[in-house]
């Protein structure tokens, strides 16, 4: 199975195929980034289950990796979590190091007996959560679900795929999210008025580009995105994509103030910076272990515990 469709789910009677997180492979290696996540809400006898998946491909020139989690969580007809359970095929992106079993025990005390719309109170951030991705897939399905049961549905599913390619003067990221029926398209062309340089870490510290996104096929804006340190960097592709991240909740009439955490929007500066620094890096696998450590940064930040995933 080839990863570059989102796969036809019925957002009324959401049958979801598991093995389609761990056999879809994203073959074109032209895209250097590719994120499939989502979240499929059906009724059981015992009240509600709840799938979310989530699967990460990256190809750099000497690094070719697919990081694919996939979490069922059991609710009673409250909402209340009865049992959680992750694959044990997930795979999470230090390969053996992540020990998916002990993140699953450990979800399953902070979760079970605990109303599932209220993850971020019980776990409040990656940390309590002991994995990133993990934190990431849980708190974006229980936001789902919350959203589900307002709108007096018993079932439905929200999928999303992004896709980040390499071009002549840059790069071009697409964001394609599929939420009951309705459907967003973010296109962003990142075009690099300068070269992005880097520092003693490898790390993005200095950019000047030019962003122009499309919004369901029209011009949306245009954006000059300019700084001097990796923060300021960090913090110029944020208010970047949280233009886009609005223009996504307007056309999938979601609500106005809540934040929404089931969306690409909220990882992809993390993945830009990835891709920014792998335009400058020659060689193969010394730029494979120096993209491994910007990843890490990102995914732990510095002097913070590791995850289960990093040895904590």
């Amino acid at each position: 199975m080839k990863l570059e469709l989102c796969p036809n789910l019925d957002e009324m009677d959401v049958v979801f195929d598991h093995d389609f997180v761990f056999e879809a492979h994203a073959r074109d290696r032209s895209a250097l980034i590719t994120r499939y996540r989502g979240t499929a809400v059906r009724p059981s006898d015992a009240g509600f289950t709840v799938v979310a998946w989530q699967k990460s491909v990256y190809h750099f020139g000497g690094l070719n990796r697919e990081v694919p989690v996939l979490a069922t969580v059991l609710l009673d007809p409250a909402g209340v979590v009865r049992a959680l359970s992750l694959d044990e095929r997930c795979l999470g992106s230090q390969g053996a190091r992540c020990d998916f079993r002990e993140l699953s025990l450990c979800m399953n005390d902070r979760l079970r007996g605990k109303p599932f719309a209220d993850f971020h109170r019980h776990c409040p951030d990656a940390g309590a959560a002991r994995c990133l991705h993990l934190f990431e897939l849980l708190g974006g399905a229980a936001g789902f679900f919350a959203l589900v049961r307002e709108r007096g549905l018993d079932g439905g599913s929200e999928q999303e795929l992004v896709r980040i390619l390499p071009n002549e003067t840059g790069l071009t990221a697409e964001n394609r999210h599929i939420l009951l029926g309705r459907e967003s398209l973010t296109e962003l062309e990142l075009r690099h008025l300068d070269p992005p340089q880097r520092n003693e870490r490898d790390l993005t510290c200095r950019i000047h580009t030019e962003a122009a996104v499309r919004h369901q096929g029209e011009p949306a804006f245009t954006q000059t995105l300019q700084a001097e340190q990796f923060q300021e960097v960090y913090t110029e592709l944020n208010l970047l994509l949280s233009k886009c991240y609005h223009l996504e909740k307007q056309t999938l009439e979601l609500p106005g103030r809540r934040r929404v955490r089931y969306t690409n929007f909220t990882a992809l500066a993390g993945l830009l910076l990835l891709t920014f620094s792998h335009e400058s890096m020659k060689g193969a696998v010394s730029r494979a272990v120096r993209i491994e450590r910007i990843l890490h940064f990102i995914q732990t930040g510095e002097g913070r515990t590791g995850c289960i995933g990093f040895g904590g």
